[in-house]
Formats: C-alpha cells, sequence, structure tokens
C-alpha cells in the first residue's frame, strides 16, 4: 500500500497520458500513411484532452472534503492499468502493423479507463462534469472514430466483430 494517498484524478489523468503516449506512438509507425498518421495523432491528442480536463475537475474540486470514490477508482485499479499501458509501450513497436495497433486501440477504449474517466468527472457534481465533458471529445464520439477507422483500415473479420461491439 502507498504511503501517499492516492489522488484518483491526478492518478487517472496520468492514465490517460499513457493512452496517449501509445497513440502517439502508432502514428509515427505510420508517418508514410497520412491517413493513420493522422487518426492516430487525433486519437492521442484527445486523450491529452482527457488528461487536462481531470486535472481541471481536480482543481474545481480542490476544497471539496464530501468525496466519496467509486471502490473501481483505486490505487490498485490505476498501477492494474498503468502497467497494462506500460507493456504496449514496451512492445518493439516496429514491428506492430496496422491491425495490432487497432487491436491494442480496441483493448484499451473497451478497458474501464472511460468508466473511471466518467466518475471522476462526476465527484464536482453534475454541473462540473457536464461542463468538464463538453469541453473535451466524448468517449463515445472517440469509440466512432476508432470504430469507422477500423473497418476503413482493417480486414481482420475478428477486429471487424470486435468494431461492432463499441
Amino acid at each position: 500500500m502507498p504511503s501517499e494517498k492516492f489522488d484518483p484524478l491526478s492518478g487517472f489523468a496520468e492514465i490517460e497520458r499513457l493512452v496517449a503516449r501509445v497513440y502517439f506512438r502508432f502514428s509515427h509507425l505510420f508517418l508514410d500513411r497520412s491517413e493513420l498518421r493522422d487518426f492516430w495523432w487525433e486519437m492521442a491528442r484527445e486523450e491529452e484532452q482527457h488528461a487536462a480536463i481531470l486535472l481541471a475537475c481536480k482543481a474545481f474540486i480542490e476544497n471539496y472534503d464530501d468525496e466519496n470514490l467509486d471502490p473501481s477508482i483505486s490505487h490498485e485499479k490505476a498501477a492494474e492499468v498503468t502497467a497494462q499501458l506500460t507493456s504496449y509501450l514496451n512492445r518493439g513497436t516496429p514491428s506492430i502493423g496496422v491491425e495490432e495497433a487497432f487491436k491494442i486501440a480496441l483493448e484499451i477504449e473497451t478497458s474501464e479507463i472511460d468508466v473511471i474517466y466518467g466518475k471522476l468527472l462526476q465527484l464536482g457534481g453534475p454541473k462540473i462534469a457536464q461542463t468538464l465533458e463538453n469541453i473535451g471529445v466524448p468517449a463515445s464520439v472517440q469509440r466512432q472514430k476508432l470504430k469507422a477507422a477500423l473497418r476503413r483500415f482493417c480486414s481482420d473479420p475478428e477486429l471487424l466483430a470486435a468494431a461492432q461491439a463499441l
């Protein structure tokens, strides 16, 4: 157990940044394919935006003393998600092809990250949550972009079926 109190907003902002790093890395893999490069760059930028939104939420609620965190938002969950994302970053990225990149993105986008993100935004109350959600690209919109790109750039039937479930 960590000696410091776990700050879920900062912790999960870092996780959003890790997701962004994965997507930025994908954009660099496809420098010679501008549409793929730009798609991954935009996905990464949106994840950076999610991190900034969580930190803005933290600033809004800094003096709240009645935070009731959902048990799914724990240091252990953050460590688990961080380990998963770090494993993606540690892979030999030049060997990752288009379909493998989309497979990883599907794993990320269907993980608990978006659910936890939504719960964290609710810490400030419904008005703050709605305001912050309106600032960024909602996770549902991001999933639809991923789904459309996957259909466009991939032919693997399993990936296409997984995209339908998004």
